[in-house]
């Protein structure tokens, strides 16, 4: 039996039921990976902003590691209960997974990295993870926007990427990165990457179902 030739009218309503079958799963903030790490991050760098701008003790740098601390387990259990409640998965939702899986695995191998270079006597290492925060996750963001044609996504992660270009040229022209507006650009970002497009693309679909 012959497989059936899809007309091109056919093949963008596929896609067009692909996208809007993903956009779904992505309007969930509470079943949406992402948008708990998003949350996370915002939280852990207030969080950590609010101490060391109080206290100026170097210690609660450790706050940061709040977040893989809680987000691998939440990581898991938000994963768990997606996959019990979704349906099969689309081509861009395996793609999409597949973007983040490996945005993950940068993460994991770039923390290996710098505890190595701090133990070698090169703290300064750890200043690669804000790097990657801004510049990793920012075309991680990008990607998805693309794969959802949701320009908010797309827009919040050029804003990541642009503003972790602009810290890499002020840390090469020795121009202070202060926790005064680092961490406020860092939230920033994540709210423009995940929190926004997730409501955004939650308000269009409750308005198409209206």
């Amino acid at each position: 039996m012959e497989d059936k030739k899809l007309t091109p009218q056919e093949s963008m309503e596929l896609i067009a039921s692909m996208i809007q079958s993903t956009r779904r799963r992505v309007a969930l903030p509470d079943l949406r990976i992402s948008v708990m790490w998003a949350a996370l991050s915002i939280i852990t760098a207030a969080t950590a902003w609010i101490l060391l701008s109080t206290t100026h003790n170097p210690l609660f740098n450790f706050v940061w590691f709040a977040i893989p601390v809680i987000g691998i387990p939440a990581s898991i259990i938000l994963a768990n209960a997606k996959r019990e409640k979704s349906g099969a998965k689309t081509y861009l939702d395996k793609v999409s997974d597949g973007v983040w899986k490996c945005v993950g695995y940068i993460a994991i191998g770039l923390t290996i990295g710098c505890f190595i270079a701090q133990q070698c006597g090169y703290p300064m290492a750890w200043l690669s993870m804000l790097y990657y925060a801004f510049i990793v996750v920012g075309f991680g963001a990008i990607v998805s926007g693309l794969l959802l044609r949701e320009n908010s996504y797309v827009f919040g992660g050029l804003f990541s990427v642009f503003s972790g270009f602009a810290i890499i040229i002020c840390n090469v022209c020795q121009i202070p990165l202060l926790y005064s507006w680092v961490v406020p650009l860092y939230i920033l970002c994540f709210l423009l990457m995940f929190i926004v497009p997730a409501f955004i693309i939650s308000r269009k679909l409750k308005a198409e179902e209206r």
